[in-house]
């Protein structure tokens, strides 16, 4: 399992105006929440969700990957259990 689903709750970017944010889309980052090529090593992964920031806002990413809106967190993380056998499922 990674790093990038093991938060248990959102990752919170302070996204700069025209500025690009490459996001991890597999889970198989190890700089979570941002993408760093591991997906590469598995051509089945998706690579990264590329967003370009339109205003000064704050980005929330999904952490738990629980999220019907990936890569942006839609509150899943209130429903996970505060036990490992959570991260089992993914």
């Amino acid at each position: 399992m990674s790093k990038m689903y093991e938060n248990k709750k959102n990752y919170t970017i302070k996204g700069e105006i025209n500025k690009n944010y490459s996001i991890c889309l597999s889970g198989q980052t190890k700089t979570p929440p941002f993408c760093d090529g591991s997906h590469k090593k598995n051509s089945e992964s998706n690579g990264p969700y590329i967003h370009k920031c339109k205003k000064n806002e704050d980005l929330f990413i999904c952490g738990c990957g629980g999220s019907t809106n990936k890569p942006w967190c839609d509150g899943s993380h209130q429903k996970c259990p505060e036990h490992d056998d959570y991260m089992k499922r993914w």
